[in-house]
Order: structure tokens, then sequence, then C-alpha cells
């Protein structure tokens, strides 16, 4: 008998104190998780990082060379794609845009950039 070695009242919470003390510590614990996962999706990944720098090279050697580019390239892990158009018309100048996707299909990186045309 455990109850018997205790003399006085023993001081315990109510069932409303508890169930409300739960409902703060839920509500305080899904705040932590929504910032806690929208840091991780805006924070720069090192994929995310990666995929900039191959879209930044395929830019530069576009901007070099005299041939047009394949549409659709693989670099590591990312399917790259490429759009050139003359920009407003000049056909001395080209709008590049390169667009790096991973294997989900997902867009991880983007670049739009005007180069001179060396065809011209």
């Amino acid at each position: 008998m455990a109850g018997s070695k205790l003399k006085g009242k023993v001081q315990a919470s109510t069932i409303l104190e508890v169930v409300i003390s739960m409902v703060i510590i839920v509500v305080v614990f899904g705040i932590a998780m929504m910032i806690y996962t929208n840091v991780l999706r805006m924070s720069l990944s090192v994929k995310k990082l990666k995929a900039q720098a191959i879209l930044n090279e395929m830019a530069l050697k576009a901007e070099h060379s005299t041939s047009d580019a394949i549409p659709d390239v693989m670099v590591d892990d990312f399917r790259i794609e490429q759009e050139t158009k003359p920009y407003n018309g000049n056909a001395a100048l080209l709008e590049i845009h390169l667009s790096a996707y991973d294997s989900n299909k997902q867009k991880i990186a983007e670049l739009q950039q005007v180069i001179t045309n060396n065809n011209e």
C-alpha cells in the first residue's frame, strides 16, 4: 500500500490543466516543425549549388562556341535543358535559357543570360 506512507493531502493537476498544457505543447511543436521545414526548403543545398555551377559553366561554353547547343544534356545527375532564341529580334544577340532538373524531374536551378551571337 503505497498510499499509506503519505500523510496529508497530495497536490495534483486536474485533467483540464493537463489537457491545456498538452495542447500548448502540440501547438508550439507544430510551429517549430513548420519553421524547420521552411528553413530546409529555402536553404541553398549542395545539390542546388552544384546545379548552378554547371549552368554557369554551360553558359560560358555556349558564349564561346560557334555551334548551336544540344537542347537536352545529361551532366552528372542533372538533365540540362537549353533554349536559345534571338534577343528582342536582334540577330547579333542571343538569349540563352538554361534549366537543371534532377532525377525526379524537379527544377533545381535556372539561368537566363544574353550573349553575343558568334555565328553572325
